[in-house]
């Protein structure tokens, strides 16, 4: 006749078998997942250059995993609006963030951005965009080092245009002015476009923007540096910062993917292995190239020392007061 189990004992075979449970969980959710669409939220809206590079990201992810891979554009307050909605769903690998400078900008200098890097874990940094700094070539300036060398003859008076105030064009900006010592003053617009429009008419001096944008009207705009490690593959003939004796500019824009901090490690591992092969297919190289991207496909330890030195930077320039909202 069976033994009667004690209380005690059926308690311990319960939290036994609950164990047992638990520990075959993630490989079963490994082999399952995704196992719903995939949502990928931006912080730019539809039609933009982000939203192009994530609608091709997500037809491989689509083609390579049976799941739709579908983009939405949550779009406003400098990309608070899609992190915060991104921080609050669920933690399985089907909702994705995909950001830019201003995740970390937002934080430093908004009192309550609605979110915080805590809420989310990085998967990875799929490009780098670099930013450079063009002036109108009515200046009669060249190289960057006659822009610094015009700009401490004339303090205070040289202007430069950005696509917004707190944005990184905004960043790039004053970090140029520390690290060469000169002054010259910003004027932000909401958008890129109309800076870029404002130099071509001679409103401002300078413009810092995209490298393609301020690459884009060659005799009209000289494009003297870009803010990036290395120099673009599309724009070899344009130096980095470093390249002209000041490596302390270096603040690229970027595009990386995150997902709400509780996701499961095998599946944030899962996701930035597809995500880093998908970024760098050559077809996907190409495309992102003419977008003005630079194709890296990061995993998550080094999107997080590059997210670190970046907030460093950025932490800097606020608490000197060079940038503000």
């Amino acid at each position: 006749m069976p033994r009667k189990l004690t209380t005690t004992r059926r308690r311990a075979l319960q939290i036994g078998a609950g164990l047992g449970a638990g520990l075959a969980l993630p490989a079963l959710r490994a082999q399952d997942y995704p196992s719903a669409p995939i949502r990928i939220i931006i912080p730019t809206p539809a039609g933009g250059g982000h939203d192009a590079m994530m609608r091709m990201v997500g037809q491989k992810l689509t083609e390579a995993w049976g799941q739709p891979a579908i983009v939405e554009s949550k779009a406003g307050a400098a990309g608070s609006l899609a992190a915060g909605f991104v921080a609050k769903a669920p933690a399985d690998g089907h909702t994705l963030l995909l950001t830019y400078s201003a995740f970390l900008s937002n934080q430093v200098l908004q009192p309550n951005p609605g979110y915080k890097s805590a809420d989310f874990t990085p998967v990875c940094m799929l490009v780098l965009t670099p930013i450079a700094i063009g002036v109108r070539t009515g200046l009669g300036v060249n190289t960057l080092q006659e822009w610094v060398a015009l700009a401490k003859k004339q303090p205070g008076k040289l202007t430069y245009g950005s696509y917004g105030q707190g944005s990184g064009g905004h960043f790039v900006g004053e970090l140029l002015n520390a690290a060469a010592g000169i002054e010259t003053t910003h004027v932000p617009y909401k958008g890129e476009a109309p800076a870029i429009q404002d130099v071509l008419g001679g409103q401002v001096d300078a413009v810092i923007a995209s490298l393609g944008g301020a690459s884009r009207y060659p005799g009209k705009i000289k494009a003297l540096a870009v803010a990036s490690p290395t120099r673009f593959p599309v724009y070899r003939d344009v130096p980095t910062f470093a390249d002209a004796g000041l490596p302390a500019v270096n603040m690229p824009g970027w595009g990386a993917v995150f997902v709400p901090a509780a996701t499961p490690k095998h599946i944030v591992e899962r996701l930035s292995a597809e995500l880093s092969r998908v970024i760098m297919l050559p077809d996907v190289q190409a495309k992102m190239l003419d977008l003005g991207f630079e194709s890296v496909g990061w995993g998550p330890d080094k999107l997080q020392a590059f997210l670190d030195e970046q907030l460093v930077k950025t932490r800097k320039l606020v608490e000197s007061g060079r940038v503000k909202l």
